[in-house]
């Protein structure tokens, strides 16, 4: 019974958890959206063209500029987070070795501002807002350093209140700052977003009272070791997927035309909206818990949990992309997107594998196996491509999306052979019923996709939703002691 009793707290406590962050990111993204239409008002196309463009280069340097280190700190602090002088012997050493490696970059760009204002913007006029974008890198660094501690302590109340507040005032000053100034003050309002974040979470963090050890060079080289290993890994998977994603869009430019690049990015975005917001939650609190197991049976009862809880609460929302896919594109985008339909139909599915691969992949990084979950990314991300030309080859302009769908396929089944063999894992009774009672809804809703249009589609698709709603329902319930009506009521109150 005590057993039971601990699995019903350990689903609670991932339904908490991902609601806390899932309901952060769903604010963060429609306050940035918020704000990206306000400025695009004051400042007209040319103006917004120019703020996309440092945005752009601004999110692309962040993304390699620390080498991954503040996705690796998340694991190794959490690893540590039960003693306190290991924990503030990892902190010591982490944020230097971020700001060390981020202030390199930093002066890169000084260095190369002029070049790199001609290459963006066809002109060097823009070369002293390049200069102040290196100081928003650096910032950016900070604040992202700052949420990998965080982070890794599982404070994720904190983590919360910290990343709301910093986006609040960021982009009011933001707006102000380009209504103000204009064009000229772009960079100093992008700077102002990043500053926020920078100082809040520097704020929440000092009244953590985490106290820092300076380590030995021994200490201090055996911390810095896994950090860097599993941050370069994280990092050149980061670059194989904006790789092989720039040849997928060039290579459909090419074989087919601009509109068709267009169609597939469109539908890549609606298929992967939801279940993103979803994954990104998760993995939040997942990971460090997933690092702090302290043996291969815990890990592996930590991804069956989690294996229930994210097929039972993002299938609906794979069935319901199916389902509503026409109605979705035309009010995100227009009826010249309506051709997308059919990829999506496949794309949709390969998100669904992605679900399920989610686990695996925390199990390789939680394990600090940086080569073999970057030789999975490599795999995946090179087979996905090859197969892109061969489906389109063979079946043309609706074969795309099908690469998708088999290139997961083939990601969750190297996923799961790598967690059986690092920690033993199994499927469950209890993950089998569920994989197989959610499947079968995303198949109807497939098979409800491909046969029927209009309004009958529809009429049946919403029948088939709500069974599959109840079903979930039912399945919270009985499995994982979750009521989610009264779940959601008791969250919102608070």
């Amino acid at each position: 019974m005590g057993k039971e009793t601990n699995k019903d707290g350990n689903y609670k406590d991932i339904a908490k958890s991902t609601g806390l962050v899932g309901m952060i990111q769903i604010f963060q993204m429609i306050f940035g959206l918020t704000r990206n239409k306000l400025v695009a008002i004051i400042l007209g196309t040319g103006g917004f063209g120019v703020w996309s463009l440092y945005q752009t280069f601004i999110s692309m340097t962040t993304t390699f500029s620390s080498l991954g280190l503040d996705q690796s700190g998340v694991r190794e602090i959490a690893k540590h987070s039960d003693d306190k002088l290991s924990i503030g012997k990892c902190i010591w050493v982490f944020r230097r070795a971020v700001l060390f490696i981020t202030s390199i970059v930093s002066l890169f760009i000084v260095v190369f501002a002029e070049k790199i204002s001609l290459y963006l913007f066809n002109s060097n006029e823009y070369k002293w807002g390049i200069c102040f974008v290196s100081i928003i890198i650096f910032g950016e660094a900070y604040a992202k350093s700052g949420y990998a501690i965080l982070n890794g302590l599982r404070e994720l109340k904190i983590l919360a209140k910290s990343q709301i507040i910093s986006y609040v005032v960021g982009s009011v000053t933001a707006i102000i700052l380009v209504f103000a100034l204009k064009e000229d003050g772009i960079p100093l309002a992008l700077g102002m977003v990043t500053f926020s974040l920078a100082v809040i979470s520097w704020v929440y963090i000092r009244k953590l009272k985490i106290k820092e050890f300076v380590p030995t060079r021994k200490e201090a080289f055996l911390i810095f070791k896994p950090l860097l290993t599993l941050g370069l890994g994280f990092t050149i998977a980061g670059i194989t997927a904006a790789f092989f994603t720039m040849c997928s869009r060039r290579y459909l430019n090419t074989h087919y035309n601009i509109d068709a690049v267009g169609i597939y990015q469109a539908s890549w975005t609606i298929s992967n909206l939801y279940i993103g917001v979803i994954l990104s939650a998760m993995g939040v609190d997942f990971m460090p818990r997933l690092s702090k197991a302290k043996s291969d049976r815990e890990m592996t009862v930590m991804v069956q949990d989690q294996l229930d809880f994210s097929m039972l609460l993002a299938s609906v929302g794979v069935s319901g992309i199916l389902i509503f896919t026409p109605f979705i594109l035309q009010l995100l985008y227009s009826s010249d997107f309506l051709p997308g339909s059919t990829i999506i139909r496949w794309h949709v599915l390969g998100v669904g594998m992605r679900v399920l691969a989610f686990p695996f992949s925390y199990v390789i990084m939680a394990k600090g196996k940086a080569a073999l979950y970057t030789a999975i990314q490599i795999l995946f991300w090179g087979g996905e491509f090859c197969l892109l030309i061969l489906f389109s080859n063979l079946y043309g302009f609706d074969g795309l999306g099908v690469n998708y769908c088999v290139g997961y396929i083939g990601y969750l089944a190297l996923s799961c052979l790598a967690s059986h063999y690092l920690c033993g894992f199994k499927f469950s009774n209890q993950n089998f019923k569920i994989i197989s009672m959610t499947w079968g809804f995303i198949a109807l809703a497939w098979l409800c996709s491909y046969f029927f249009d209009g309004a009958l589609r529809y009429i049946i698709g919403s029948i088939l939703l709500l069974l599959h709603a109840f079903a979930i329902h039912f399945c919270l319930k009985r499995y994982l002691s979750i009521n989610i009506i009264s779940f959601i009521s008791r969250f919102f109150r608070k």
